[in-house]
């Protein structure tokens, strides 16, 4: 992908709905960068065909699905974090090093925060590699307990395993008998946009507990609209790209996560403002 100047991009398939570019770009105008950002439809079968033949020009690269796991068997540095997880949304170039991060908890928990939301127990449904994150993302935030929602018990496993890592508590089902589970104060679908939710909520869950809904695209989601007449925040997926893409960009700005960026606090707001959110 030929460009004059420094750039970022994201990477995955579909790539058409991505809100990186519009965030990116926001925040490269605040900063005065002269940094392009580009989106480039990438599968898993053609990944190593383009990590190959990246630019020398490329100076961060985002990830979406189906590449968040398929990106860590091709790097070798890594971040902890990813080495937890065993999934990865951001490559920063350090001095021509490639390197794995992953911000989509940072995103997790700088939703919630941004709604002043707070939960010691929360339901996570479904139990793949975005459930991780999600349980990383709960964690920063103080969640002690979790009860996962899987359709397959066994393929949920992994997951388990990696949550409890984490020190979290977690039980782990594949039907919501509510009687015998501990009531949440969250509910975090990780389940792909446009996806009914195999699992049915009481009006006692929606009423009580806050909605974090990963998907983004189409919006108001399934879950959203069953959660339409809850006093509860209901929290759509750009909530959380802002704050990982932040994380993105601190990282290919300074290399370090916990670094902000010069007046990050506008650089937020039109962030925000590009994606249609209250920038407040």
């Amino acid at each position: 992908m030929p460009t004059a100047r420094p750039f970022a991009c994201v990477w995955g398939s579909p790539i058409g709905h991505s809100l990186s570019p519009v965030l990116h770009s926001a925040a490269y105008e605040v900063l005065g960068l002269s940094w392009d950002y580009l989106a480039q439809e990438v599968d898993e079968q053609s990944l190593a065909e383009h990590w190959l033949a990246r630019s020398p020009d490329l100076v961060g690269l985002s990830l979406t699905m189906p590449l968040k796991e398929a990106i860590v068997p091709l790097i070798e540095q890594r971040t902890p974090v990813v080495e937890l997880l065993g999934v990865a949304n951001t490559v920063t170039f350090r001095k021509r090093q490639p390197a794995l991060a992953n911000t989509d908890p940072w995103g997790v928990h700088g939703a919630l925060a941004d709604h002043t939301v707070e939960a010691k127990h929360a339901w996570i449904l479904g139990a793949g590699a975005t459930a991780r994150a999600v349980g990383y993302g709960l964690h920063l935030g103080g969640t002690t307990s979790i009860t996962l929602v899987a359709r397959s018990l066994e393929r949920a496993t992994p997951t388990l395993g990696v949550l409890e890592q984490m020190g979290l508590r977690v039980h782990l089902v594949d039907a919501l008998d509510e009687a015998s589970l501990e009531q949440p104060e969250l509910v975090v679908s990780t389940l792909p946009g446009g996806a009914e939710s195999p699992w049915e909520i009481s009006p006692a869950v929606v009423d009580s507990a806050a909605l974090l809904d990963v998907a983004y695209h189409p919006w108001p989601s399934q879950l959203a609209l069953r959660w339409g007449g809850s006093p509860k925040p209901v929290i759509s997926g750009v909530w959380m790209l802002v704050h990982q893409a932040l994380m993105q960009i601190r990282l290919f700005h300074s290399g370090e996560m916990t670094t902000p960026v010069p007046r990050e606090d506008e650089v937020v707001r039109a962030m925000k403002r590009a994606v249609n959110l209250p920038a407040a």
